[in-house]
This record gives C-alpha cells, structure tokens and sequence, in this order.
C-alpha cells in the first residue's frame, strides 16, 4: 500500500516551507520538513519501505517512524490532499 496526491492537490515549496494545496478547493495544508519527506516517500514507495528508507535517513528506529508516518497520513487522507493506493492501482 502506498500514497499518491489527491487529483487536483501539488507539493510545493513556498517560501521554504512545503505546503499540499488543492486547486479543487483552495485548501493548503503547511507541513514540516519531515512530513514532506514522508508524503515524498510514500508516494514513491510501498509503506514499508518508505518507513525503512526515512528510519535510515533519520537514524532512528522504524518502529518510531512509522507511528508518526501512519498518523500523518491518516490526517491527509481525511483531509482529503492524499489517498491510499493498492500495489496494483
């Protein structure tokens, strides 16, 4: 299971800050460094592997990272700027 973007929605760089926004509805949402990083890794890898790759990255254990990842992309899915995907899709 992996993220993609909602249609309609872009990460940005703004200002040096990384903002979703969605052009369907002009909602923005600000994210931290690390958050941005998670919703690059999740929409480019499996949700195990995005785990693994940020845990290295970040010199902590994946077990740490992937209850921050989960909740994140919880809140992002609810708020409707990203979706779950299914290997396949």
């Amino acid at each position: 299971m992996h993220i993609r973007l909602a249609p309609g929605t872009t990460l940005t760089t703004v200002e040096g800050k990384d903002v979703l926004f969605s052009v369907k509805t002009g909602d923005s949402y600000g994210l931290n460094a690390t958050a941005a990083r998670m919703v690059r890794s999740g929409c480019e890898h499996d949700r195990d592997h995005a785990v693994q790759q940020l845990a290295g990255e970040y010199g902590v254990a994946p077990q740490e990272i992937q209850s921050d990842y989960e909740e994140l992309i919880r809140q992002l899915v609810q708020l409707k700027f990203v979706q779950l995907v299914s290997h396949g899709g």
